[in-house]
């Protein structure tokens, strides 16, 4: 027998799923940007993080408020325009986050780029705690070689390869870190992407609770009945019986004027 899920129910499971995904991708996205030093805007991440709950947060306060007032009154209008315009700034916010991560992956060139500078910034400054930490999480030494601006930097105790010879690391971080880069971009991009899947999910939601709540009232009304006093209803009662036959004259089967003789022989 096949499975079949309706549409209510595969909503609720985009909502909650999408807006699950989206906060943990943003939250590891996050801690992966500061643990390992990439080259990716701290803010990036950290948006993609708040800005999921904030959303979903934000819609549901706005269909509560607005099942709850059904009238039309200043403080709802100008409610009405606030939200819209929350709606408004928070995917304009999404759609910068999308964008920033992706112009963090493609062209590779740029990736390159921001990889060098970023590591060039942290040998400038002589911030030998940022490279020696990248070199450990990786097991390198250097960006691009070996003997690429390695730590501990050159001087007249240490050479080139003084990474190399005192730590025994073969490899130069380059290619794990730019590998770090693009997959922590690529999460907060498809974090992005699921806070609109949780949002539309909710949309829809909203508008079939607010058609199903409108059918069910009309359902729900109340049949109006004329209720008269006994007395009066007695004597409309009286009163029909003397004018029964007049009535009744009037009526197409008791007049003959008003027959159809289509009567076949």
């Amino acid at each position: 027998m096949p499975f079949k899920i309706d549409t209510t129910t595969l909503l609720y499971i985009v909502l909650v799923v999408g807006g699950a995904i989206s906060l943990i991708l943003g939250a590891l996205s996050w801690a992966r940007t500061a643990a390992l030093l990439l080259p990716l805007p701290t803010w990036v991440p950290a948006t993609a993080t708040l800005i999921s709950p904030i959303t979903i947060l934000t819609l549901i306060a706005t269909r509560v408020f607005f099942q709850q007032s059904n009238h039309e009154t200043p403080r709802n209008c100008w409610w009405s325009t606030v939200s819209g315009i929350l709606n408004q700034i928070q995917t304009i916010i999404s759609t910068v986050v999308a964008t920033v991560a992706l112009a963090y992956i493609f062209p590779d060139s740029i990736l390159s780029c921001n990889l060098d500078q970023q590591w060039q910034a942290f040998f400038q400054s002589k911030n030998s705690h940022a490279i020696r930490s990248i070199q450990d999480e990786f097991r390198c030494c250097g960006l691009r070689s070996l003997h690429d601006r390695a730590r501990p930097f050159k001087d007249r105790n240490h050479g080139d390869n003084a990474c190399e010879l005192q730590l025994g690391y073969q490899r130069s971080c380059f290619a794990p870190w730019r590998e770090h880069q693009q997959s922590t971009s690529w999460m907060v991009f498809a974090a992005a992407v699921f806070v609109f899947a949780a949002k539309i999910a909710l949309i829809r939601l909203s508008g079939r609770r607010t058609s199903w709540m409108s059918r069910q009232s009309a359902s729900r009304r109340p049949d109006y009945q004329r209720i008269s006093h006994p007395a009066a209803q007695d004597e409309g009662d009286t009163q029909n019986d003397a004018h029964g036959e007049a009535q009744r004259t009037f009526l197409p089967q008791s007049n003959t004027e008003y027959r159809n003789d289509w009567e076949v022989d």
